[in-house]
């Protein structure tokens, strides 16, 4: 059994790396998955020792003791809080309704040119906005430090490429997180007179946050989910758990994937 999980961890770490060594992608996600394959790897290697080492430490009164059982409960909370948020960003489904307003949310642009997820998203969008010729769609998000251009331009750019008319897309170019791309979204919904029933365009990993975002700002929205990339999907996954507990806890602001 320890073989099979020193080799569970080396196909981990394989994973969680994968962005990092094709992408440059470093973040709290991989980071935390890096952590957890090491661990599984360590455990696999010495299974016996770590465990006469905890049945020692359980076993000694005083500090000891005290210090080896509240890391088994923040190791038991741990697995505890990822099963559960992990089941609620399952649960996140797609409802159709017909002639929404799609908003499309931002992801990463290197330079001018969309990232992967980002194309993902688009190509939701555009399958949904063939289907619903007289759906309109807000592309959403602002320009960081490291982009060429602001995320919602180079929307527009794919979307118009892809045969979308321009008369079809709504710029929102100064968001910088999931709440904001919302609340931006809302001021142009209400000046252009856009149908206030919402369409969110997102990873189907970030939609069950986004969805309680939307549902927590008193708009009414449905998820359409774009499919992620395989060797991204790990490292996002476990990115947006930690973010989820980050905004259960109230700490700090995740910005958007």
């Amino acid at each position: 059994m320890h073989v099979l999980l020193f080799f569970i961890g080396i196909l981990f770490c394989i994973w969680f790396l994968m962005p990092f060594l094709t992408k440059r992608i470093l973040n709290p996600g991989n980071v935390t998955g890096l952590i957890f394959s090491v661990l599984l790897m360590i455990y696999g290697i010495f299974p016996r020792q770590i465990r006469q080492g905890m049945t020692a430490a359980l076993a000694q009164p005083g500090f000891s003791r005290l210090l080896c059982a509240l890391f088994l409960a923040l190791l038991a909370l741990t697995c505890l809080l990822f099963l559960i948020n992990a089941c609620r960003i399952l649960s996140a489904k797609a409802h159709p309704r017909q002639a929404c307003t799609l908003i499309v949310l931002g992801c990463k642009v290197y330079g001018t040119k969309a990232s992967l997820m980002l194309e993902e998203r688009m190509d939701a969008a555009i399958a949904y906005l063939r289907a619903n010729p007289d759906s309109k769609c807000i592309v959403s998000g602002g320009k960081g430090d490291d982009e060429g251009i602001s995320e919602a331009a180079c929307m527009q750019q794919y979307l118009i490429c892809h045969g979308i008319p321009k008369s079809r897309i709504f710029m929102e170019d100064r968001s910088r997180t999931t709440q904001e791309n919302l609340l931006f979204s809302s001021a142009i919904i209400k000046k252009q007179g856009l149908d206030p029933h919402l369409a969110l365009v997102s990873n189907e990993f970030h939609l069950y946050r986004s969805l309680c975002i939307a549902k927590k700002l008193g708009f009414s929205a449905y998820g359409i989910p774009a499919k992620t990339a395989w060797w991204l999907f790990p490292t996002y996954f476990t990115r947006e758990i930690l973010a989820i507990v980050n905004e259960d806890l109230g700490l700090l602001r995740p910005k958007s994937p």
